[in-house]
C-alpha cells in the first residue's frame, strides 16, 4: 500500500477547508521506541487577524511567530499551564491561520475504546501522542519529520458535522469546528450546546 504524505499545497488553503479535509486523515507521530498512527476525528479552524478567537488576532508575538511562517508547520502551545495543544499552520506565509487538532482515534493494535477516549480533547490528544512544546516549528511536509500527516480513507460530507468552536471567550459564534459524526473520540458537549 502506498503512503501518501500531505504536501505543502494541502495546507496553503483557508483554515476551514483544511480543517474539514483533515477529518479522516491520519497523523503519524514517531517516538524513540514506537510510532503511533491516529485518524483525526475533530478539528477547529482559526483565521488569524480576521478571527478574535485566534492567538494571532493581535499580531506577532514570540509565542505565535511560527503561525506567521509557511503552511504545514506545527504550532504547539500550553494552556492552563499544563496542557499542550497542537495546531498546523495554514494559508500563505504571513497570514497566521491554523487548525487545532481536537480529537483522534488510534489505529492499529491499540485501537480500543478506552485508548481512543484518551485522545478526546486537545490536551488528551497531545498527552497520548507525546507531543509537547518541543514539537512546535516541526515541518510536517517533510516525510522524515517526527510528526507528519497522511491521507486516510475519504469521509463523505454527510459524515462530517460542523458547529461553533469550544471553550472560547471571543469568536464563539464562528462555525469552524469539524468532527466525524458519532465517533467516540469527538468532544461531547452538554445538550444545550449541541
Amino acid at each position: 500500500m502506498t503512503t501518501t504524505y500531505f504536501e505543502r499545497p494541502f495546507f496553503e488553503r483557508a483554515p476551514d477547508d483544511v480543517a474539514r479535509d483533515l477529518i479522516g486523515a491520519q497523523l503519524l507521530v514517531r517516538g524513540e521506541d514506537e510510532c503511533q498512527r491516529v485518524r483525526i476525528v475533530e478539528t477547529e479552524a482559526y483565521a488569524g487577524a480576521d478571527d478574535p478567537g485566534s492567538h494571532a488576532f493581535r499580531g506577532r508575538t514570540p509565542r505565535t511567530e511560527v503561525m506567521f511562517g509557511p503552511a504545514g508547520y506545527l504550532y504547539v502551545y500550553l494552556i492552563y499551564g499544563m496542557h499542550w495543544c497542537v495546531n498546523v499552520v495554514t494559508e500563505r506565509e504571513g497570514t497566521a491561520s491554523a487548525v487545532l487538532l481536537r480529537g483522534a482515534m488510534l489505529l492499529g493494535d491499540d485501537d480500543t475504546d478506552d485508548a481512543t477516549l484518551n485522545l478526546r480533547g486537545p490536551g488528551n490528544l497531545t498527552k497520548g501522542l507525546g507531543i509537547t512544546g518541543s514539537d512546535s516549528g516541526t515541518d510536517c511536509c517533510d516525510p522524515a519529520s517526527r510528526v507528519v500527516f497522511l491521507a486516510g480513507s475519504p469521509v463523505p460530507s454527510s459524515a462530517v458535522g460542523v458547529s461553533r468552536r469550544i471553550g472560547l471567550s471571543k469568536g464563539r459564534d464562528r462555525e469552524s469546528r469539524y468532527f466525524l459524526v458519532g465517533d467516540v473520540a469527538v468532544t461531547k458537549l452538554p445538550p444545550a450546546k449541541r
